[in-house]
């Protein structure tokens, strides 16, 4: 809970206390007067039991009934509405959760405002975190081919860019608190938490967005299963930080000397096939190359041409994933 929701609770406990005094002082005004009335006492004794048999019945059982309804309460909303999600995370007190394909919140019509309450939270000790998906990856050209003629691929390409250059612009101290990971399979459903609000939607041939949506509380039980979902996703494999889903270091040693390299690449089926921009050409095509990822152990590789098909293919890829390039120079990383 944050700052503001703890002293939210604070106040709501200051306000019932003096609520609760105020009653006693009203009611010990209202019976002092005839406390010397025939029959007093025994009426005093049977209100006082009847009410303490009301205040039994609604604590066992009323309040835990309104309590399970209030928690498992759904509302249902015919589409998503950007404006109200951006309103909730200028006023979050705790946390921002996203999980989609691609969302909204990042193209032209809403990426200001959205940029606005990010950078209001993250001043209140927010914290964000964002999964998106890779646009190379099978799931991407599923969900594609689902929202057709709507350029999915382009749209999750943009939305990791646009986060990327929110990350780079971000103070230092704000870093740690909004993270984004790229995953290799898409979500299990359109996720938006904040705070205590959370509102999700099932994929169907048309954007998540102009679908139905359920809104629950996160404490309550669909809100637990969808936040497990996430939390599962979050914490699983296939999952990587911007950087690292941009680009991989590789070392290249030829007779001993080494020399290292940023370099673009794709991957599928387990394989990763990497760019060779022309600072690396040298070392990569050398005959007695042999190519190593720094903090892998002994791993020991070479880049090595493959058939025209596969090629193809992986270009393909690596094009849904940076944008067309004309220029990219595709080489398999195998063990050597």
């Amino acid at each position: 809970m944050g700052v503001r929701g703890r002293a939210r609770q604070h106040w709501l406990y200051w306000l019932y206390g003096t609520i609760g005094a105020l009653l006693l002082v009203v009611a010990f005004l209202l019976l002092y007067p005839v406390r010397h009335t025939d029959g007093f006492a025994t009426e005093l004794r049977i209100s006082i039991g009847a009410n303490l048999i009301d205040l039994v019945l609604a604590v066992l059982i009323l309040q835990p009934l309104i309590v399970f309804f209030g928690r498992n309460a759904v509302r249902w909303r015919n589409r998503l509405d950007y404006r109200d999600v951006i309103t909730r995370i200028g006023q979050a007190d705790d946390r921002v959760d996203i999980w989609k394909h691609w969302t909204g919140l990042l193209e032209n019509q809403h990426e200001r405002e959205f940029l606005a309450a990010v950078r209001t939270a993250l001043e209140r000790g927010v914290r964000f975190r964002i999964t998106l998906t890779d646009p190379s990856c099978p799931d991407a050209a599923e969900r594609a081919r689902q929202v057709a003629p709507t350029d999915a691929v382009a749209l999750m390409r943009q939305n990791i860019e646009r986060l990327d250059a929110i990350v780079t612009d971000l103070p230092a101290r704000h870093r740690a608190r909004f993270e984004v990971r790229i995953s290799s399979v898409g979500p299990a459903h359109a996720f938006y938490r904040v705070d205590d609000w959370l509102s999700y939607g099932l994929f169907r041939d048309r954007r998540v967005s102009e679908s139905s949506q359920r809104e629950v509380r996160v404490h309550g039980d669909l809100g637990e299963l969808a936040l497990e979902a996430f939390e599962n996703r979050w914490n699983g494999s296939g999952l990587r930080d911007i950087g690292d889903h941009y680009r991989m270091r590789l070392c290249f040693t030829v007779h001993g000397e080494s020399v290292e390299h940023d370099l673009q690449y794709v991957a599928h089926d387990g394989e990763h096939w990497v760019n060779v921009n022309p600072v690396a050409l040298q070392q990569a095509f050398h005959p007695d190359h042999v190519a190593s990822i720094p903090g892998d152990g002994s791993g020991r590789y070479v880049l090595a041409e493959s058939t025209a098909e596969a090629r193809e293919r992986m270009t393909a890829l690596y094009d849904a994933k940076y944008g067309p390039d004309s220029g990219a120079v595709l080489l398999r990383l195998t063990e050597a």
